[in-house]
């Protein structure tokens, strides 16, 4: 076999692991997502997230999500919306504040949705969303929810 045949052969393996892990497309399970655009949102503009959650034992893990607040002279109002839960179970919402603090939280039932109440941010920096189940509550196979983050 030739190098380039070999060389050839390992990108192909390499692009076929990647699409396999799912580093590309909607959220996975269990992992910390940087979400981007935040700080450029509107008034009343949102960034939705389409999440498939996945189980470790018998909860769902906790799934993160970390934005930017926009730049401003004073703290600008956000909040984590949970708009659409199939999973089969309540997903606990939080929104975290960047001394870790929990601004506000929320359930969102099976089959429904929740809002966190609305926290000012502070301007430029890091700010978290989490979405978890509880001990004793794992998500469906087939279970998929919708988060977004909202500016106000």
């Amino acid at each position: 076999m030739s190098r380039r045949s070999v060389m050839l052969g390992a990108l192909v393996a390499l692009v076929a692991l990647t699409a396999g892990l799912g580093l590309v497309g909607d959220s996975r399970a269990g992992q910390f997502k940087r979400l981007t655009g935040s700080e450029a949102l509107a008034p009343g503009g949102m960034i939705i997230v389409h999440a498939s959650p996945r189980n470790q034992a018998t909860a769902m893990e906790i799934d993160v999500y970390e934005w930017l607040a926009a730049a401003a002279p004073a703290p600008v109002p956000y909040r984590c919306r949970i708009l659409s839960n199939l999973t089969g179970q309540r997903l606990n919402l939080r929104m975290i504040g960047v001394d870790g603090t929990i601004f506000s939280s929320c359930v969102a039932p099976a089959g429904g949705s929740c809002d966190v109440a609305p926290g000012a941010s502070t301007p430029s920096h890091l700010h978290q969303c989490t979405v978890s189940t509880r001990t004793g509550a794992p998500v469906l196979p087939t279970a998929h929810y919708i988060l977004a983050i909202q500016r106000l």
